[in-house]
């Protein structure tokens, strides 16, 4: 069993303030690189699915008729 955190000494109280503060900073860190990466995976798949489209209408699979007007 630990002891409480008021028979630490001033220093174990420091280094798990400064823990506790890192944690959290790398907490934020980790949400903004997954909103990053969340956006470059959508990004990978608008531009592949531009690509199929586009090599699907230079092979003539895109029939046009009537859409002219």
């Amino acid at each position: 069993m630990t002891a409480p955190a008021s028979h630490l000494s001033p220093i174990a109280g420091f280094v798990n303030a400064m823990a506790r503060l890192t944690i959290r900073g790398l907490d934020a860190r980790i949400r903004e690189l997954e909103a990053a990466r969340r956006g470059a995976l959508e990004l990978r798949q608008a531009l592949a699915t531009a690509r199929d489209f586009a090599d699907s209408d230079a092979a003539g699979y895109i029939d046009r008729t009537g859409l002219e007007a």
